[in-house]
């Protein structure tokens, strides 16, 4: 990866307006706010709803970047090829799931204390048993996967993160051995085969975007953008290379509202993704105050996601929606 213009505080910086967006989609849907009295100026109410359905790509946004930083962490591992398969897998897997843990220990305890929810979610009326072994599925982050409904709505992603640890190392063996296009080829053709669009709430759906930035990571798109922006004259000034991006995030914003989930969510979740994180990546985040807050966000992005839910639904709804601006 030398030369490898994708920093670190880019991947924070992405993360942090997908937080944003993580969190506008989840108070601005319909049917979620509209018993409270909410100021939108300077949007009117159904362009603010039309893009908190839009903002549902957040999910491939932190796909993609897991996407990225995972290849990368792989590929800079010197070992063996099954040590460092084992040694990786395990290491990220701590990681990955060390913070949740801290999270959904707290959540069981207060949560329990508060209003008992964890005994009803995992089923402790109809079973010890049952509950002790959900308990358990949550613990590994593996609900969603499990097919179970986790304590926490949006720890569904978990599931996600968890997998994409276990199966980078194949894709990398996969891309090194057959290339980017057969393996987009057979991410893209299995669903099908499997039954169809897995659900907006299934970790199936983000492996797109997750392909996608290992794609980059391999082939360090990042550095050829950056070459090429500064190399063709059509692109070199700046002004009009972000004006070309602004156009391709409106063009993808009207696409979006006009392809059917069903039959195109890798174009919605994956494709557009991607143009969105060129755009914050080439314009957004080169300003030095947007760039700062970006990061700080992207910092805290994990610990907001785990509990934000607990927050704007299960238990301060009314104080969420108290302050009468949307923002």
């Amino acid at each position: 990866m030398e030369g490898d213009s994708f920093t670190r505080e880019n991947s924070l910086a992405i993360k942090g307006v997908a937080i944003i967006m993580m969190l506008w989609h989840h108070c601005f849907l319909p049917g979620r706010f509209e018993k409270y009295k909410i100021c939108f100026w300077p949007l009117a109410q159904s362009q603010a709803v039309n893009i908190a359905s839009f903002f549902k790509i957040c999910v491939s946004l932190f796909a993609f970047v897991s996407g990225y930083g995972l290849f990368v962490s792989y590929s800079s591992t010197n070992t063996d090829a099954a040590q460092k398969t084992t040694c990786w897998i395990r290491e990220k897997l701590v990681r990955t799931l060390s913070n949740y843990w801290f999270v959904l220990g707290l959540s069981w305890i207060l949560c329990s204390a508060i209003d008992g929810s964890p005994y009803r979610a995992y089923d402790f009326q109809k079973s010890t048993y049952l509950g002790v072994w959900n308990m358990l599925i949550e613990f590994f982050g593996l609900t969603n996967f499990w097919g179970n409904e986790p304590l926490n709505s949006t720890w569904w992603y978990m599931s996600a993160a968890v997998i994409f640890v276990i199966v980078l190392p194949f894709i990398c063996a996969f891309l090194d051995k057959f290339g980017p296009l057969p393996t987009v080829a057979l991410l893209f053709m299995l669903p099908r085969i499997c039954g169809g669009y897995p659900g907006g709430v299934n970790y199936l759906t983000s492996f797109p975007a997750f392909l996608f930035g290992s794609i980059f990571a391999k082939y360090d798109l990042f550095s050829k953008w950056t070459h090429i922006c500064q190399s063709k004259v059509a692109v070199a000034v700046p002004a009009v290379r972000h004006s070309v991006l602004a156009v391709a995030i409106l063009f993808s914003y009207k696409l979006y509202y006009h392809l059917d989930t069903a039959s195109w969510w890798e174009v919605k979740y994956a494709f557009i993704p991607c143009i969105v994180i060129l755009f914050i990546y080439d314009v957004l985040i080169q300003n030095c105050v947007v760039n700062r807050v970006c990061i700080f966000l992207g910092s805290h992005s994990t610990n907001i996601f785990l509990t934000h839910t607990f927050i704007r639904y299960y238990y301060c709804n009314v104080f969420t929606y108290s302050f009468g601006h949307f923002a």
